[in-house]
């Protein structure tokens, strides 16, 4: 006899009359086995990165020093702390239920920020260095080490002529080109001219020592000093930028085949390069800020001999330097740089939101393809303009850092324009049509920003 209606089914059955399968669970109470087995999985690798970055970051006692002294491992830390810190992430946000695409776009968040973070610690790192590692030649901090340099390298040259600067300004003119003012002096025998100075400055493109200032008498010898207002060119290395560090040197050669210049270590204090000796104490250097002052001594082979046959072609040319390790003052540069691509990104990403294959929704916003097209390539402009400015301001004939995020956002904006056509056309790919196009809102920032500290990364660690 049949069942009549509106009458309670029969034990053991749902609501459609069907039993339940054993083992089940209402949907969102918590993840099953497939769930718990792949939290494990992340769990595991989790633990095995976190292991490795910390026992690569056990030999590290200070790290505005070490980490960049050894910067394969600093690498090797960040990026075992951004994947592991992640895996971790995924082992408690995902879990199997109707709440799983909010879960990802929580870990699409962390993964984000963790690249963040990553890419200021390597900032924070390279604008704390203050080294000297980069200064070319052989650093002198005092009278013993110019001799012993000068008795391994050029025994022949008898005479040292001890030579002083006090630099009072120095101007980026341009790319390549300093502006130096101030003074030079030499303890030269009583018998020399001191209207002639026994030095030359072979990288100065104008100027150079000027007029005597000023003339003292010591015993045997004269002290004499003359200004100094020259403009030396250099090749400075600007692939750091705006997190770039420059040495500006005055490079000094003896006038005489039997001279040599050397630092007179008497006329200052016992040297300290982080105390910025031989620099006035309001040196203006406009966008930068000067780090240490440090002598040192080079060799210089020309394969002449400047017509003197007396002498191999292949002598080598002593030469002293003042260098001053100065560093950018990168926050103006940086935000002046980051903010407008950080706001073309956020509008790029917003154009994701406005995609849709519904017709009704589409009359709503105001959308079609060609609209998101017309925007990616107005923001495509935008940002190439932007990117000429900054290659014309370095004046660098390589790729600086800065214009790593010019080509990210290049390949976003593509990829964004890409997206909405295959979207809307019907894409047979399941991962553009799932869930309304919501793989390409939650991968935007993490590939954006996972790119950006690979070459943060790689730019100043590999």
């Amino acid at each position: 006899m049949s069942t009549e209606s509106g009458s309670v089914p029969p034990s053991g059955t749902g609501r459609g009359g069907s039993a339940p399968s054993h083992g089940s669970r209402p949907p969102g109470r918590g993840p099953g086995r497939g769930g718990v087995r792949t939290a494990l999985v992340y769990l595991v690798i989790a633990a095995v990165l976190l292991a490795v970055c910390g026992v690569a970051a056990a030999g590290v006692s200070v790290p505005t020093r070490d980490l960049l002294d050894q910067s394969r491992r600093f690498a090797l830390i960040l990026a075992c702390a951004v994947v592991g810190l992640s895996c971790l992430a995924a082992a408690l946000l995902l879990r199997r239920g109707p709440k799983r695409p909010t879960a990802l776009g929580w870990l699409s968040a962390v993964f984000s920020l963790l690249c963040l973070a990553a890419t200021i610690c390597v900032w924070t790192v390279t604008g704390a260095d203050d080294s000297t590692k980069h200064v070319p030649g052989t650093l002198i901090s005092n009278n013993a080490q110019a001799d012993a340099f000068l008795a391994v390298n050029h025994q022949q040259r008898q005479t040292r002529v001890p030579t002083g600067v006090l630099i009072e300004t120095a101007q980026f003119s341009d790319a390549n080109n300093v502006k130096l003012t101030g003074f030079v002096w030499q303890r030269l025998p009583a018998s020399a001219d001191p209207e002639v100075p026994q030095l030359l400055l072979p990288d100065a493109v104008d100027g150079g020592v000027g007029p005597m200032v000023y003339q003292h008498r010591l015993g045997g010898q004269q002290v004499v000093g003359w200004q100094l207002r020259a403009t030396v060119r250099q090749p400075f290395d600007y692939r750091h930028y705006p997190f770039d560090r420059q040495v500006i040197r005055l490079t000094m050669w003896a006038t005489g085949y039997g001279n040599a210049l050397v630092p007179d270590f008497d006329a200052y204090p016992p040297w300290q390069k982080h105390r910025n000796m031989g620099l006035y104490r309001e040196l203006v250097s406009g966008d930068w800020h000067t780090q240490f002052t440090t002598f040192a001594m080079n060799e210089v082979d020309d394969q002449t001999s400047y017509g003197n046959t007396a002498v191999s072609v292949h002598s080598t040319i002593p030469e002293l330097h003042f260098n001053i390790g100065v560093a950018r003052n990168f926050l103006s540069p940086l935000l002046d740089r980051l903010i407008p691509l950080l706001v073309i990104a956020c509008l790029v990403f917003a154009s994701l939101f406005v995609v849709t294959t519904d017709s009704d929704r589409r009359s709503l916003a105001g959308f079609s393809t060609w609209t998101v097209i017309g925007f990616c390539g107005a923001m495509m402009l935008v940002v190439a303009v932007q990117h000429s400015s900054l290659r014309s301001q370095t004046g660098s004939g390589s790729v600086v850092y800065a214009e790593y995020f010019y080509f990210i956002l290049y390949l976003v904006i593509a990829l964004t324009a890409l997206n909405v056509v295959d979207y809307t056309a019907n894409s047979r790919f399941r991962l553009v049509a799932w869930r309304g196009n919501l793989a390409a809102r939650l991968l935007y920032w993490p590939i954006a920003m996972g790119l950006v500290l690979a070459a943060t990364i790689g730019v100043f660690l590999l």
